[in-house]
């Protein structure tokens, strides 16, 4: 036991001699509540030199919040909330501190495992809840054990539910009001899940719910747990735990902004509020087509039609020196960037069909600085059907170029490889310089038929090349091409969908704050 002798003494001397808590010290007081816990438990009890150094480390803790909890009140209040933690959001830590979390005790088990809901916190944006995992012995078990998990980015863990597993929010009513999202995994699943964000912390874990539009009339939410099987175990494991939200709607204030403005494209885009509540801050949006813009979309077969058109705002948020501190559209991949929009809702008007609602949330913005909403342009989705036909044997003397509306694909090689499952296949490998959204193209043979991309298989690569006049990214991509034995004598590939950007940067509105009077 010289390891966790060693540890905690070293965590109990930072604990009293240190005022700026390190994250270490966040960690360990993590770890504290269950093992004091354990602490009535015979394995542990044999144990009187880790009872001991526990004991002391909980002394430590007690101390510091007592005698000195003004030097570090994160914490203090990390204490109080599993919410509170450095690998969560300011905007999710800021609303634990100020009291928005509950904590509760439900709890079901069968076939001795028993799962624990620890502490939930919600506004009219999302919901998060903290769980556990325990054994017939009251050990833990690993609580993503409920989920696939893939790495989709660097420092990013997807999960994916399974089992039939569910997880979603109701209201009182007892219709959902947690968004879903349907993802197709790298295994070559499809789900459709309400969890937006899992959070691991052993050995807890977090699930976060984006809220639709619905729940800003509710003032009672219920988180719904239904679990079929824990690893190899089946069994029936159902929660339904009341989460209510008065506190964080008392909080929540809406600022009206009704400005209004006209693309060149004919999209018209009303500037409706802005929104702060406790865990983010939200714009709502309203967008129509006016006669000019229904006529380019009917007159221009790329644009799909109005059934098939599709578009999304591009703007920052700017303080008062020019820095921009929130954005729908990254200069940089920068999958932790606080400025990043957090959530992006569209929602069709029931009572006008071409209006849709948008609501873009972002952490926080910051309090007491003037902040500038400008504009800059529209992103739609086109379909150019546009196709370049090359022979692959000469690809290696001069590669091809497809080029539509700053969307360039440059196809450099093809050759003929064998996977790794002994099939024959093709590797064609191409470099898209294309804006955020992307592009789907198709690939066909010279009798014209569809080749199958297997992108299971395939590899993309996002470099950090990023053209700021185009805003545009460079990407690398390996594409495995089945059905192909022999070298073809030509190939076509095919543009299918392509995100083209419409800059516009004419519009400027100040952002209302919340402690204007």
């Amino acid at each position: 036991m010289k390891f966790q002798d060693d540890f905690l003494k070293q965590e109990v001397q930072k604990s009293i001699d240190q005022i700026k808590v390190p994250e270490s010290i966040f960690t360990f007081a993590k770890e504290l509540p269950y093992q004091i816990e354990e602490q009535a438990k015979p394995k542990l009890l044999r144990n009187s030199k880790w009872k001991k150094w526990l004991t002391i480390a909980a002394a430590s803790v007690t101390i510091g919040i007592s005698a000195g909890a003004y030097l570090s009140p994160t914490f203090a209040a990390y204490i109080k909330s599993f919410f509170v933690r450095p690998d969560l959001d300011e905007g999710l830590q800021t609303a634990a501190k100020e009291g928005f979390s509950e904590k509760k005790e439900y709890s079901v088990t069968d076939n001795g495992i028993t799962l624990k809901v620890k502490e939930v916190m919600a506004d009219t944006n999302r919901l998060i809840l903290t769980y556990s995992l325990e054994n017939e012995n009251g050990e833990f078990i690993d609580p993503t054990i409920l989920f696939e998990s893939e790495q989709w980015a660097p420092g990013r863990t997807e999960y994916f539910v399974k089992d039939l597993n569910a997880f979603y929010i109701t209201d009182k009513d007892g219709d959902i009001v947690s968004r879903s999202t349907n993802y197709g995994t790298k295994k070559g699943r499809f789900v459709t899940q309400h969890i937006h964000r899992v959070f691991p912390h052993h050995p807890y874990a977090d699930l976060m719910f984006e809220l639709n539009h619905s729940a800003v009339d509710s003032k009672q939410l219920f988180a719904n747990i239904t679990i079929n099987k824990i690893g190899s175990i089946e069994g029936k494991w159902n929660l339904k735990v009341p989460v209510h939200i008065e506190k964080s709607m008392m909080a929540t204030k809406t600022l009206p902004v009704d400005k209004q403005y006209v693309t060149r494209e004919g999209l018209a885009v009303t500037f409706k509020n802005v929104v702060y509540s406790p865990t983010l801050t939200s714009l709502n949006f309203e967008t129509k087509w006016t006669e000019k813009g229904k006529q380019l979309i009917e007159s221009h077969r790329e644009y799909g039609g109005m059934e098939k058109s599709f578009h999304r705002l591009l703007y920052d948020i700017i303080d008062s020196k020019g820095n921009i501190v929130a954005t729908t559209f990254p200069k940089k991949l920068d999958y932790n960037s606080t400025g990043l929009v957090f959530s992006e809702h569209n929602q069709v008007s029931s009572q006008q069909t071409e209006t849709i609602h948008w609501r873009n949330s972002f952490i926080p913005l910051p309090k007491g600085e003037k902040l500038t909403f400008v504009f800059r342009g529209i992103e739609r989705m086109e379909y150019p059907n546009k196709s370049i036909t090359f022979h692959p044997t000469k690809l290696n003397e001069k590669p091809v170029s497809l080029d539509y509306k700053g969307n360039l694909l440059t196809i450099q090689n093809f050759k003929l490889e064998t996977n790794k499952d002994g099939k024959r296949v093709g590797i064609l490998e191409i470099e898209e310089r294309i804006p955020l959204g992307g592009v789907s193209y198709e690939l066909s043979d010279e009798k014209g038929n569809i080749l199958e991309i297997n992108y299971k298989s395939s590899s993309s690569v996002f470099t950090i090349d990023y053209d700021e006049h185009s805003m545009t990214y460079r990407v690398k991509n390996k594409l495995e091409i089945e059905g192909i034995e022999q070298m073809p004598k030509q190939l076509t590939l095919t543009l299918k969908t392509a995100t083209v950007l419409y800059k516009d940067e004419n519009w400027k509105v100040p952002i209302p704050s919340p402690s204007e009077k």
